[in-house]
């Protein structure tokens, strides 16, 4: 599964864009790279192996973006984070949101990364993204992968079914799957490539729950999709006739598809409440959000989790 996640940070700044890197996947599984240690010949050819192969492929999209005049600079995890037994303990928020600041796109990737007690591991982009959004709080989270968004067992079996809402719980971060079309009782299974040393959508999704858990929604769609596209562009506004309220903007100005532009604020609103809807009844997707004040466990369908 190939993957990218964009997160808009704050009114009038522009996203931060993150890709995984397959090719990452193999070499650090074929070389050891993320186990460590360092020390080992092997070990630390992969490691130059493996960051070669994501450092060309993360130039390769930040020269398309550039291309299409968007202003995206690549930064490498290798350099401004570092980790501890796998976990971010040195984070490179600060350049990330000092790009965001002076107006520039950032673009990062999965990466080989020096590791305080292993002498070095692989830092996925769903971690990379947990840890942005925890110093950043953007306003959402979208992850683009070449599926429609979670099942409930690997798509490509037969009656997989699409987990259109995942909601985590407040108190202890658990998560369950609830839908609003009711129906019973779901058991969900996830895999993990074998040469994915990052985790899969297992991993994926345990991330995206711990950023919902901040409140933060996270949206999951197809890549090169319109409803990529849309969950872009809207964020949580294509699923509200699913309960979730359009954020509040200070933008004079909206973008395309869904949305509308007026002059008077109230009336934004209430012309992108209505478009959204229209967009929602057609949006295919899985959104994870934090469970309201309402008590949304009367909806739950089972699939249990922990975020950690």
């Amino acid at each position: 599964m190939y993957c990218a996640e964009c997160a808009c940070p704050w009114p009038r700044m522009p996203p931060m864009l993150i890709s995984d890197a397959p090719p990452m996947h193999h070499l650090a599984s074929d070389y050891g790279v993320a186990r460590g240690p360092l020390v080992d010949p092997r070990v630390r050819h992969g490691f130059a192996l493996t960051r070669a192969s994501v450092t060309r492929l993360n130039g390769y999209v930040v020269e398309g973006l550039v291309s299409a005049g968007i202003p995206a600079v690549g930064l490498s995890p290798l350099g401004h984070y570092t980790t501890s037994a796998r976990e971010v303990s040195v984070t490179g928020a600060s350049a990330v949101a000092d790009c965001l600041r002076a107006g520039l796109v950032p673009v990062l990737h999965g990466d080989a990364v020096l590791d305080e007690q292993l002498g070095c591991t692989i830092l996925s982009g769903d971690t990379l993204v947990r840890d942005l959004a925890e110093q950043l709080r953007p306003q959402y989270v979208v992850f683009l992968t070449n599926v429609a968004g979670v099942y409930d067992r690997p798509p490509e079996e037969e009656g997989a079914r699409l987990l259109r809402r995942i909601v985590v719980r407040r108190k202890d971060g658990s998560w369950r799957v609830t839908a609003a079309d009711g129906g019973s009782e779901v058991d969900i299974r996830m895999t993990a490539d074998t040469h994915d040393v990052t985790g899969g959508i297992a991993l994926k999704v345990e991330e995206a729950a711990r950023v919902a858990r901040l409140g933060v929604p996270v949206l999951i769609a197809q890549a090169g999709s319109e409803d990529g596209a849309a969950a872009c562009r809207l964020g949580p506004l294509v699923t509200v006739n699913h309960g979730i309220v359009p954020l509040a903007s200070s933008e004079p100005q909206w973008s395309s598809g869904c949305l509308a532009a007026t002059s008077d604020m109230a009336e934004q609103q209430q012309v992108n409440a209505e478009a959204g809807q229209q967009c929602a009844t057609a949006w295919r997707g899985t959104l994870i959000v934090l469970e309201d004040d309402e008590g949304l466990e009367n909806e739950a369908l089972g699939g249990m989790g922990s975020a950690g």
